[in-house]
């Protein structure tokens, strides 16, 4: 998980992304190096098991290994991977490349924006900022009408996840 406070390093939050594998619908991640407490509630937490799900693949339960570990399951294991899914399909599998790499509303930037929020108000105003900033060149306009696209599902998808967790199972 990418850190999100400028003081990290000096307190030994780690920049890189814990190690995690699966193995027979059980996903393991290594907290041992993190630096924070395994609190599963957390957005440290949630953003690292969703960030680390959806890289390595989905499992029903996980487990965050530390002196103590900690299981997640039951709802609480199917929101996560929801919430992994949402990422794996929203996020462009390789970085934008050429003039698009340097766009400030390119897929890769907007979408990476809104993932750095999670999980509250992780499109709030970003399609707004997207149209206003749209280049003028060829594919530009296309591109971040599919971002906005992208964002609209995203919303749906997030809402639809928090309306299981309260609502009960479908």
């Amino acid at each position: 998980m990418e850190s999100k406070f400028g003081l990290d390093r000096l307190f030994g939050h780690s920049e890189e992304p814990p190690p995690a594998e699966v193995c027979d619908d059980l996903l393991t991640i290594d907290c041992r190096g993190c630096g924070y407490a395994p609190v599963p509630g957390s957005r440290e937490c949630l953003g690292c098991m969703v960030e680390r799900m959806s890289a390595v693949g989905g499992a029903d339960r996980l487990i965050l290994r530390t002196g103590r570990d900690t299981e997640i399951s039951g709802r609480a294991g199917m929101a996560v991977r929801e919430a992994a899914s949402l990422r794996r399909w929203s996020m462009p599998q390789e970085p934008p490349k050429g003039r698009c790499r340097a766009c400030p509303v390119s897929r890769h930037g907007i979408l990476s924006r809104a993932w750095e929020r999670f999980p509250e108000g992780m499109t709030d105003g970003l399609a707004e900022e997207a149209l206003s900033q749209v280049p003028e060149r060829d594919g530009c306009r296309e591109c971040v009408e599919s971002t906005v696209r992208a964002l609209a599902q995203l919303d749906e998808g997030m809402a639809e996840i928090l309306s299981k967790m309260t609502g009960g199972l479908p």
